[in-house]
């Protein structure tokens, strides 16, 4: 073969092992693009990642924000089934009805070492006549730093500081529809540090108190005509203590203006709980109410409740509480007597809790035989929280 020949031959080799590299990295280039096409929506979660990443790392833009904010949240579905719907007619049928009981979410954020903001809303007894409408339910600015100073400041709405309302169960304690102060309120509290002494003095604004225990059973009512105040002229005085693990207790006073002297409430509790039993009280008496210009007398009510809950085993418990209250007037048809509740809640998953609860109301006897005096109540319950 000639030298030429040898050439033109090898040149041909040459270019058809180019062709070939070519061609395998072209099919290469197409599969690694297709394989890449089919995991696009993987790519974009690393990229997101990586830049929440860098974010939140040290000097960027989010840096601590996982650190500084808590959210939580609640939603509840519950059965509810009361054996007579009409208290008048002692014939009549039962009822029943599936509801969310609570939707609630709330957001904490730890603005610097002294100071909290808390915001929570709240939807209650969604589309069975409560307020489907999403709420405000607490929204404050706390100022304290315990380590560093004992007096703090609470700004904003919230169950201020006056009545524990003690629950195990679903339903809550009648005290809580009587004397719960869900207002907007100052508080500047004194903190020191030994036996987590509490004290603190509260101002807000309104009579929230006269006007819910005016309203259970046959308590007529504010007096026609009255105006309520328009000042901030409400307060509330409050001091709990833990003199050894596991005991709270305390007293709170309440004070509104009225008719024509001003309605004040004494409040005291207590609460203990060891090895899985927990033992709690609370009493509310009226000291001073105003005048209903009707009959011309004032009617100092009182209420209390007791209630135990044991953890038998580490997903199980079971709960009892009694309650009782008197408006002091007497004997009525449609006054509250006493209730008792008998609870059980199972944690059948993480942060989520089967309920149920048999309630028994019983009203006073005013002598009227066409009027049903008892009624049981069932409800079973999901809660999940977080």
């Amino acid at each position: 073969m000639s030298l030429k020949v040898f050439r033109n031959a090898n040149t041909k080799k040459s270019r058809w092992i180019v062709l070939g590299i070519t061609l395998f990295f072209v099919m290469f280039l197409m599969i690694d693009v297709q394989a890449h096409a089919f995991d696009r929506e993987a790519v974009k979660k690393e990229i997101k990642q990586e830049l929440k990443k860098e974010l939140k790392e040290e000097g960027g833009p989010l840096a601590g924000l996982k650190h500084n904010l808590t959210f939580s949240g609640a939603v509840e579905v519950a059965y509810q089934y009361i054996d007579h719907q009409d208290r008048t007619d002692k014939d009549s049928d039962s009822i029943s009805n599936l509801v969310v009981g609570k939707v609630e979410l709330g957001i904490e954020a730890l603005i610097n070492e002294w100071t909290a903001a808390n915001v929570v809303l709240l939807a209650e007894d969604v589309g069975v006549g409560g307020n489907d409408n999403v709420f405000v339910d607490e929204a404050t600015i706390t100022l304290q730093n315990e380590k560093k100073f004992p007096i703090y400041f609470v700004l904003g709405k919230r169950g201020q500081p006056f009545g524990q309302f003690y629950t195990h169960t679903i339903s809550d304690p009648i005290t809580k529809a009587a004397y719960e102060v869900a207002a907007t309120g100052m508080t500047v509290g004194l903190a020191p540090g030994f036996y987590d002494l509490d004290l603190s003095l509260t101002v807000y604004k309104g009579e929230y108190v006269m006007d819910q225990v005016s309203d259970i059973g046959s308590a007529p009512g504010r007096n026609a005509g009255y105006t309520a105040d328009d000042d901030v002229s409400s307060c509330i005085v409050a001091l709990s203590l833990s003199p050894f693990e596991g005991f709270t207790l305390g007293i709170a006073y309440d004070s509104e203006p009225g008719h024509d002297s001003r309605n004040n409430t004494l409040n005291a509790f207590a609460q203990f709980s060891r090895f899985g039993l927990t033992l709690e009280a609370e009493y509310f008496t009226a000291t001073k109410r105003e005048t209903f210009t009707a009959d011309g007398r004032s009617y100092n009510e009182k209420a209390w409740t007791v209630g135990v809950a044991y953890q038998v085993l580490e997903p199980l418990e079971v709960a009892l509480r009694y309650e009782k209250f008197n408006n002091g007037r007497p004997e009525a048809t449609g006054d509250f007597n006493y209730i008792y509740v008998i609870g059980i809640n199972y944690q059948i998953l993480e942060n989520v809790c089967l309920m149920a609860e048999y309630r028994r109301l019983q009203e006073k006897d005013g002598g009227d035989n066409t009027y049903l005096k008892g009624v049981n109540e069932f409800c079973f319950q999901v809660a999940a929280e977080w």
